[in-house]
């Protein structure tokens, strides 16, 4: 869907973290060094919404920059 999606490729990792999905992609990027990045993320959430068939995960702004 999203193959050169960092968040994605560490999937195992982040959910490892506690709290919610934007907390869990703050505490990844804060050990990595990682700069916010809204489009990567929205990808993430998107992925992560087909994986576990939660399509809540997607707030408007997450769609807006999808295009869906």
């Amino acid at each position: 869907m999203y193959p050169n999606n960092i968040y994605i490729k560490n999937y195992a990792t982040i959910k490892k973290y506690p709290g919610d999905i934007g907390v869990q992609l703050d505490m990844f990027d804060n050990a990595h060094g990682l700069k916010h990045n809204a489009l990567a993320r929205a990808q993430y959430k998107h992925w992560r919404s087909v994986q576990t068939g939660v399509p809540e995960l997607l707030s408007v702004e997450d769609k807006r920059l999808l295009g869906i």
